[in-house]
């Protein structure tokens, strides 16, 4: 019984995402299971519950709304979204903030040792939090990036700001 609600619940996402006539975009459906899987309690499995970004990520705000870092500042700067990473959200003014963009940008390509991890998150005043580390590309080397060898803000920081200059 569970399978098969799990099987429609995926089909209509789907669905969804591919008949729009306007793309929905999967920053949509990973808001909608970061939401889900925020209602599980703290005993569930780390790769299903939603963290909160580590505290060295955060790297400032762009003065433009999430949408529009998504539709035209990521992409222009070579980011793909990016389906398959940990759910982030933190506490803000008494708030649950679920993040809202998580994109990869690989300088080497799809087969490149590194890779530049960006997550998005809304303000009040509609401008966007960057969040960003660097980190090994889990297409080459999975198990080191599970390890988090390679893993580094900084750099993430220096390079994210190098491609969106805009950041405040």
């Amino acid at each position: 019984m569970r399978r098969s609600v799990w099987l429609v619940v995926f089909v209509g996402l789907a669905a969804a995402l591919f008949s729009h006539p306007r793309p929905i975009g999967l920053w949509r459906l990973r808001l909608v299971a970061g939401r889900l899987l925020a209602r599980l309690p703290e005993r569930a499995p780390t790769h299903v519950r939603v963290l909160p970004p580590p505290p060295d990520e955060y790297v400032g705000t762009i003065q433009a709304s999430p949408a529009t870092v998504r539709r035209r500042h990521l992409p222009r700067a070579g980011f793909d979204e990016l389906v398959r990473a940990y759910f982030h959200a933190y506490e803000r003014d008494d708030e649950t903030v679920h993040e809202v963009g998580s994109f990869v940008r690989r300088p080497d390509g799809f087969f490149g040792d590194g890779q530049l991890h960006v997550r998005l998150f809304p303000t009040s005043d509609g401008t966007t939090e960057v969040w960003a580390h660097w980190e090994r590309n889990p297409y080459v080397a999975p198990l080191a990036h599970l390890r988090m060898e390679g893993y580094d803000p900084a750099e993430g920081e220096r390079r994210v700001r190098r491609l969106l200059d805009d950041l405040d």
